[in-house]
């Protein structure tokens, strides 16, 4: 039992290195909306036309909201500034990925499901309510007094 106990007390010190994990989903996040954003961008006329055929008012408008959101959202949540502020509209487009793209072919990442949106969305989640975390975050700076 005290092996235990001591195992416990152990696991239990890990978080004062709480830092890292949220660092670390804000490098993998920063990826995937970068690369999201920018795919948009280097098609824009085709994702506007896309939104168009979704009935949405607006199309080309809709689309550099997007556009900023997923890749302006990416830089500030790679240097850890707003990142609290940037995770409400990015759930917002996660949200309308999974509801209109996804949504109708089911779970599974494989077969263009609602998993990995789900999924960067958890993630957005934590940052939302946890922040970016100490030490690699602007925010941890910022506002540290």
């Amino acid at each position: 039992m005290k092996i235990l106990i001591s195992l416990h007390k152990l696991l239990e010190n890990l978080k004062n290195l709480d830092f890292i994990g949220f660092t670390a989903i804000r490098l993998y996040l920063f990826s995937v909306f970068w690369v999201a954003g920018t795919d948009k961008l280097s098609t824009f006329d085709e994702f506007s036309k896309w939104l168009g055929s979704l009935g949405l008012p607006f199309p080309e408008i809709f689309s550099w909201l997007v556009i900023a959101t997923e890749a302006g959202g990416a830089w500030l949540l790679l240097i850890g500034l707003f990142v609290r502020w940037i995770t409400i509209p990015l759930l917002i487009v996660m949200t309308n990925a999974i509801l209109l793209v996804h949504w109708e072919n089911g779970w599974a990442q494989e077969s263009n499901g609602i998993e990995m949106a789900v999924t960067y969305s958890i993630m957005l989640l934590i940052l939302l309510f946890s922040g970016g975390g100490r030490y690699f975050s602007l925010d941890y700076w910022i506002t540290r007094n």
